[in-house]
């Protein structure tokens, strides 16, 4: 992990080198898990990837503990295999297992903090983040869910549960095209704004293919 000295805030850590030897370590648990459980494209490595990509553009923008936030980042979803297979909230799941993975690393002091931002990450739950670091995260995840990646992945999730054109539609709008209004600062609000575009027009080219076809039309008319 390449940053510049004076971008970086740790709270928990005495160095940069400690910390980069911590949060390497840390992905490739990780990265573990997801390799042996998940099979998800929508909530998959890459999308851990680059939430924690997000999360360090905006926390050099907005001061944010870098420990905290990244840790956080890594683990959000390594539940949510295991929340397909029970039905238990993934965030709870998550914050569990970074629970004990920071026990382990004798990081107690970091469990408070890292686990509020994973339990509070799931924009659905409304569980509102204590902490800066939970509510970068928050907006972090949001925006994966917009723009061109947002567009392949809610394809994604579709395809993976066999959702119709209809209700993939809906959940533009019920969820996805609200995302920026909730969001907690500018700076991620302004890039929500802006990838919602794509996903606006999308949504409207649906609507105008879900319209009937005069075939349709015609059987409708037929078997009255």
């Amino acid at each position: 992990m390449k940053m510049r000295k004076n971008k970086i805030q740790l709270n928990f850590f005495d160095s940069n080198q400690e910390f980069q030897k911590f949060i390497t370590e840390t992905y490739h648990y990780v990265e573990k898990i997801f390799t042996k459980n998940s099979q998800s494209q929508s909530h998959s490595l890459e999308h851990t990837i680059r939430v924690a990509n997000t999360c360090i553009d905006i926390a050099k923008r907005l001061g944010a503990s870098f420990d905290i936030l990244l840790t956080a980042a890594l683990f959000h979803d390594v539940g949510r295999a295991e929340e397909e297979k029970t039905g238990e909230n993934h965030a709870d799941i998550s914050s569990e297992l970074a629970k004990e993975y920071l026990e382990k690393q004798e990081k107690h002091d970091m469990v408070t903090e890292v686990c509020d931002a994973i339990k509070s990450h799931r924009f659905s739950t409304k569980i509102l983040p204590r902490f800066k670091e939970g509510k970068i995260l928050k907006d972090a995840d949001a925006l994966d869910s917009l723009g061109v990646i947002g567009l392949y992945r809610v394809i994604s999730y579709s395809a993976e549960r066999n959702v119709d054109m209809g209700k993939t539609n809906l959940h533009f709008h019920e969820k996805l095209l609200v995302l920026p209004s909730l969001m907690h600062f500018k700076y991620s609000k302004k890039l929500a704004k802006k990838k919602c575009k794509i996903l606006s027009t999308f949504s409207k080219g649906l609507e105008k293919t879900m319209h009937k076809s005069d075939f349709e039309k015609l059987l409708i008319r037929l078997e009255k």
